[in-house]
């Protein structure tokens, strides 16, 4: 039987959220999509979060695909202290692009796969007003 794949985006503050609901609208609503809103209340505390959220997942069951915000931000440095010691996988620097091609794209999960995605030109990050000012304008043509 082939395993299920869970995927939590966890940033700081509300992102997640946004993420969420964004990927709602554009995939459907996904029963193994998760968001965790870090440090939106004094007493949040990440690494309580993490154990918390490590012991109460099926490994055997589902694949674990973690994806945070900002590499080297404290949420994905707080997830880079469990990587020994639990076998999930740790994906930085998220997009909406990114995460709409793993949900849909990616049946099961492997180091291979999500190492090729985070390759892709696709998901980069795009300045656009130089690429557009060799557009011409309709009444140009």
């Amino acid at each position: 039987m082939e395993k299920g794949k869970k995927v939590i985006i966890a940033t700081h503050g509300y992102l997640a959220d946004g993420f969420v609901s964004a990927l709602n609208i554009i995939v459907g609503d996904m029963k193994d999509l998760k968001a965790m809103c870090c440090y939106t209340s004094p007493d949040f505390n990440l690494d309580n979060q993490i154990t918390q959220m490590m012991e109460n997942h099926d490994f055997e069951k589902e694949d674990l695909v973690i994806c945070t915000d900002i590499l080297g931000g404290s949420v994905n440095n707080g997830f880079v202290k469990f990587l020994g010691t639990y076998p999930f996988h740790l994906i930085t620097n998220i997009n909406l692009a990114f995460l709409i091609d793993l949900l849909l794209t990616t049946p099961t999960v492997s180091d291979n796969t999500l190492e090729m995605k985070t390759q892709e030109e696709l998901f980069g990050v795009k300045y656009i007003n130089k690429s557009i000012a060799f557009i011409p304008d309709e009444d140009d043509l």
